[in-house]
């Protein structure tokens, strides 16, 4: 799953909330050294990640979209191929999902139709959590 370096946060303290939520969720079911382990590669990823240099040729690719709160569900949209964008959803708490047509009961759920970019997959995503079909 990518990273995505300018996800549009209410503020500092909502980014850290999901930060936070994320490094929850990470180390949920994992003790003792395991999570020592688990901890240190989350730092080195923050690590990695504050030591990139934007540059223009990274700033002019469109970025994928990954870990959109909204509701209690997380979003996240992947390229299948040029011009074609799905988003994945599930709940933000882990959770299973129920999905209306056809009924089934699943981890996450995808968007059916393909978007030309990835804000058109996540605004997909979101009419069909408002709509009722993931719930």
């Amino acid at each position: 799953m990518s990273v995505q370096a300018d996800l549009d946060f209410a503020s500092d303290d909502r980014a850290r909330a999901q930060i936070g939520a994320a490094v929850s969720f990470l180390l949920r079911d994992v003790s003792g050294v395991a999570r020592e382990h688990a901890a240190e590669a989350i730092i080195e990823m923050v690590r990695n990640i504050a030591s990139r240099v934007p540059t223009i040729e990274t700033a002019s690719i469109q970025p994928l979209m990954s870990g959109v709160t909204y509701r209690d569900f997380v979003i996240d949209a992947y390229r299948r191929d040029v011009d074609r964008w799905r988003a994945t959803i599930r709940r933000s708490n882990g959770k299973k999902i129920r999905i209306a047509s056809p009924p089934s009961v699943r981890d996450e759920a995808t968007t059916t139709a393909d978007a030309i970019t990835a804000e058109k997959a996540i605004e997909f995503a979101r009419r069909a959590i408002d709509m009722g079909e993931v719930l």
